[in-house]
């Protein structure tokens, strides 16, 4: 059977969109929760919202145009999402009212926008450290694992995993500074 000839570009496997999505879930993901913990008012609120949000980024993903910001796109479903939450929780007292409400996810999507060139400085920098830096500082914040636990798995005091951190961080800070006030 002949497959007709086609020109243009191909469009995207469906196995091309779903790591397209995966890897900008993955990228956005605490930042989106960090944003629903701003409109919302518990944890446990913005963690259902976040399940529901996820659900919808992915349902929706086909009108996502690749190239255009992610996190922006995610922020709006997500405020929706947590309309339709305190409209659901009628009978629970709800801290702000609409316009507050878009107000504050105005704010946290526009602080969210200004630290992403921050965020691009600090990974360059994480790139500059030698590899056993980046690999306990990665340990130490990714995994959110304790210092305790970390020091009795690589076999050194807490103690003195914690000076070890203490001068990765003022590496990065020194980095951070030196690189934001070269981009000014």
């Amino acid at each position: 059977m002949d497959t007709p000839n086609r020109s243009g570009p191909a469009s995207p496997s469906k196995q091309d969109r779903t790591a397209e999505f995966v890897a900008l879930y993955s990228e956005n993901y605490q930042r989106l929760q960090y944003f629903l913990l701003a409109l919302l008012p518990t944890s446990n609120d913005a963690s259902d919202v976040l399940q529901e949000t996820s659900l919808v980024l992915w349902d929706k993903f086909e009108t996502f145009q690749t190239g255009t910001n992610f996190f922006a796109w995610a922020c709006k479903i997500a405020r929706l999402q947590s309309l339709k939450h305190y409209e659901r929780n009628k009978h629970r007292a709800r801290p702000f009212d609409d316009e507050t409400l878009e107000r504050l996810a105005e704010d946290a999507a526009e602080y969210a926008a200004q630290t992403e060139p921050r965020i691009e400085v600090l990974e360059s920098c994480l790139k500059d450290l030698p590899e056993s830096d980046r690999t306990l500082i990665r340990r130490r914040y990714e995994t959110g694992a304790s210092v305790n636990k970390i020091a009795e798995e690589i076999g050194v005091t807490a103690n003195r995993l914690s000076k070890s951190l203490g001068r990765i961080r003022r590496a990065l800070m020194a980095c951070l500074e030196r690189k934001l006030a070269l981009d000014h």
